[in-house]
C-alpha cells in the first residue's frame, strides 16, 4: 500500500530505498502521480495572459516570481472533459524548461515502493503519457511521463 502524506510533510529519517515518490493529483477524478523530482512548485491558479496564435491547450503565461512560464491544459492534452474547475498550476521542470499545468487537486505525496510499480496495461486515450500505474489506497494512480508529454507539445509545434 502507498503511504501518503500532505505536501510539505516530511516522516522522520526513514530511508526511502526503493521507493518512488510522486505528486498525486486528482484530474476529472483520476488519480495521476507526477514525478516529484519533476515537479518545482505548486501556485493557485493565476492569471494567464493570453498568446496568440497558440493552439488551445496552451493557457497563456503566467509571471511566477519574476519568471515567465507557459501554462497548459492537462485536460486537454490528455482528452479528458472539463467538468471540474482547476484550483492549482503544478509548475514541472522537463528537458524543454519549465511549464505549468493545471489541475483540479493536490493529494499530496504518494510514496510507492518500486516493486508496486506495474507497467502501463492501458491503451488509448492518453495512454501514451503514463509510464506506469500503482494501486494505492486512493485507488488505481497513473504516473505521468512528463518528458514524453511535453516533448509531444514541442513536437507539435
Amino acid at each position: 500500500m502507498a503511504d501518503i502524506m500532505p505536501v510539505g510533510e516530511t516522516k522522520p529519517s526513514v530511508a526511502l530505498t526503493g521507493v518512488e515518490e510522486f505528486l498525486g493529483i486528482s484530474l476529472e477524478r483520476e488519480l495521476i502521480g507526477i514525478p516529484l523530482k519533476k515537479t518545482l512548485t505548486i501556485s493557485k491558479v493565476l492569471d494567464a495572459v493570453k498568446v496568440p496564435y497558440t493552439p488551445s491547450y496552451i493557457v497563456g503565461v503566467i509571471n511566477l516570481r519574476g519568471e515567465i512560464i507557459p501554462v497548459l491544459s492537462l485536460k486537454q492534452l490528455l482528452g479528458l472533459r472539463e467538468e471540474r474547475e482547476t484550483t492549482r498550476i503544478v509548475v514541472l521542470d522537463s528537458v524543454h524548461g519549465k511549464a505549468g499545468v493545471l489541475v483540479d487537486r493536490i493529494i499530496g505525496v504518494v510514496r510507492v515502493p518500486q516493486e508496486k510499480l506495474e507497467p502501463n496495461p492501458m491503451a488509448g486515450r492518453y495512454s501514451a503519457f503514463v509510464s506506469n500505474v500503482a494501486q494505492t489506497e486512493y485507488g488505481l494512480m497513473e504516473i505521468l511521463d512528463v518528458d514524453r508529454l511535453i516533448n509531444s507539445i514541442v513536437k507539435k509545434d
